[in-house]
């Protein structure tokens, strides 16, 4: 065991190259890294119960409610290394550091993509500082675009009492208050404050909220043929819109946990033989629109009394950045944020451009790379000059792919020859999770 423990510190030095300096001075490292190598000592330990509880104390000790903190302690823990790196790490502890590390991750990201809270009080607040105040507290940035939809901008003063309320709960009660609207797809990472039409239903009142998610019934589309009286049926239409902070990448809805009531009790079919029925996601939309069609009941019933299911949402986590220096070298260096891996494989000019090829890799349970790989190509990638300048990419190329990992050869034009003057940093989500939306939606009127 003794040897053990020196592969375990000489992991833990090596770990400390890929993080910050700054984030070892974080409160509690000292006692983290006592409490690690205890812990760990014990994950090969004869008996199985021992080595349970140690393997449930190194998940308990991560700060999970810190990512900051939680990135730190992820740093420290020692990696389940493969290969010829294995030696003097028994297999018991590598799948043990394996599963340990996934749970860690997991709730960290989990943190992120909770609903934002809202506190505001104020008898009377412009709506622009309004609009910056929800801003600061939950990240989510709003902007009025009355003037863009050629609407009347009045200034508005908004009288609200809000106490630590989820994100859309709180913004559906300001814009109830200021007769406000929302438009999600504005392209922008903001979501869109616009003026409700006239004789509008209040938001508050039609709305399901499930974390970070809203879901409203906006329309109910039914159809009799009056040749062919059997063809008959109806579709809801379900607008599901996210925190503006989020970026969903698919989102989909399994007809096993669809539950639809009557007004009069009885339970109302679908009319589709679909086991999922998927969403697309479209890039700068903060919304997308779910369609669910069900038989037509019969003419007494007015009213959908429930409509509940559960969504299933693959979702990024808080995004990290990756600085690359010292790019003239042109050495094989990674970096590792969480649940992800973001290697610089090569760095050389191609006639008028310079190339920077990269490789990323996501961890985790998900195939966030099999069929659902557009998000990586919305990450942001750039070079930084001497003078903190950027410069975007001219473009670039797909080299790999994988279910676990993409390689890319970004595209650089730049006015001098000196690569050694740039950095290169490189945004991707830390995790990509799926989350469990459940919704219920009551009192649906029928046409």
């Amino acid at each position: 065991m003794r040897g053990f423990s020196l592969a375990v510190q000489m992991g833990l030095l090596a770990l400390g190259a890929f993080i910050p300096a700054s984030a070892f001075e974080a409160e509690g490292q000292g006692t983290w890294a006592e409490q690690i190598e205890k812990h760990i000592g014990l994950l090969n330990d004869a008996d199985s119960t021992v080595r349970d509880q140690a393997e449930q104390a190194l998940v308990k000790l991560a700060p999970t409610e810190n990512v900051d903190k939680c990135d730190a302690f992820l740093a420290q823990l020692p990696k389940p290394v493969t290969g010829r790196a294995a030696i003097g790490m028994p297999a018991e502890v590598r799948l043990r550091l394996a599963r340990i590390r996934r749970q860690i991750e997991v709730a960290c990201v989990e943190q992120d993509l909770a609903a934002s809270r809202l506190t505001v009080s104020t008898s009377g607040m412009a709506l622009d500082d309004l609009l910056k105040e929800v801003h600061r507290q939950t990240g989510n940035r709003l902007t009025d675009y009355r003037e863009r939809f050629g609407q009347e901008a009045t200034r508005l003063s908004v009288a609200i009492d809000l106490h630590d309320e989820s994100f859309w709960s709180g913004m559906d009660k300001i814009l109830d208050q200021a007769s406000l609207g929302l438009y999600p797809y504005s392209g922008e990472e903001s979501l869109a404050v616009i003026n409700r039409p006239q004789g509008a239903n209040s938001r508050a009142e039609r709305a399901s909220y499930a974390g970070p998610f809203r879901i409203e019934a906006v329309n109910i589309v039914t159809q009799r043929n009056l040749r062919l009286p059997d063809q008959q049926g109806a579709r809801a239409e379900l607008e599901i819109a996210w925190e503006p902070r989020l970026r969903p990448i698919a989102i989909s809805q399994s007809a096993e946990s669809l539950v639809i009531i009557a007004n009069d009790g009885s339970p109302v079919r679908l009319a589709d033989d679909r086991k999922i029925f998927s969403v697309e996601v479209q890039p700068g939309s903060h919304a997308t629109e779910l369609r669910i069609p069900f038989v037509l009941p019969q003419r007494s019933v007015s009213t959908l009394a429930s409509l509940e299911g559960q969504m299933s949402a693959l979702v990024p986590g808080r995004v990290v950045e990756f600085r690359f220096e010292d790019l003239a070298e042109n050495k094989r260096v990674e970096q590792q944020h969480g649940g992800v891996k973001v290697g610089l494989t090569a760095v050389r000019k191609n006639q008028q451009f310079w190339e920077v090829h990269m490789r990323l890799t996501v961890e985790g349970e998900e195939p966030a790379l099999e069929s659902h790989r557009g998000w990586v190509f919305q990450n942001l990638s750039y070079l930084l000059n001497d003078q903190g300048e950027m410069i975007d990419h001219a473009g670039f190329e797909t080299t790999m792919q994988t279910k676990r990992e993409i390689g890319l050869a970004y595209l650089f034009d730049l006015p001098d020859e000196k690569i050694d003057r740039y950095t290169w940093v490189y945004r991707t989500p830390a995790a990509i999770l799926r989350m469990s939306v459940k919704f219920k939606l009551k009192d649906i009127r029928l046409p």
